[in-house]
């Protein structure tokens, strides 16, 4: 991840960061895989199904706009037009959306079946999330 300060969201907090937004932007079934002590590449899975392109393309956007904001440009992003699976790789933390097919065809929860899960709810993101649909120009 390349930041723009050194006052900028990570570990936990960056997580809190993300997963607002994918609930924002309506996102189900949100899970985080912590991968610290399995992983080389990154600490942490931050995964979400979306319904559709366009749904997915916004949460991209929502995701980036929000990153920016914070000073953190993402490492990579690839999701190209008529994607089904998007990864955001902030370095730390990998945000995987799926459609739902997808996500169980690829199952990466399966994958990494021995990672410690944690299975996150909007009710704990309400404040962010009603804040940012108050802004909302995105999907719906």
């Amino acid at each position: 991840m390349a930041t723009d300060s050194k006052d900028v969201p990570t570990g936990k907090a960056l997580v809190d960061l993300c997963a607002a937004e994918l609930f924002a932007r309506k996102a189900e079934d949100v899970v985080l895989l912590e991968l610290k002590e399995m992983s080389d590449v990154c600490d942490s899975f931050l995964i979400a199904t979306c319904q559709s392109e366009p749904q997915m393309r916004a949460i991209l956007q929502g995701l980036q706009r929000a990153l920016r904001e914070v000073g953190i440009k993402p490492v990579g992003n690839d999701a190209g037009e008529g994607a089904r699976w998007a990864v955001l790789d902030l370095g730390e933390l990998m945000v995987h959306l799926f459609e739902a097919n997808h996500r169980a065809h690829f199952s990466l929860e399966r994958l990494y079946e021995n990672a410690p899960r944690v299975e996150l709810k909007p009710e704990d993101y309400a404040s962010a999330t009603a804040n940012e649909e108050s802004q909302d120009n995105g999907f719906i």
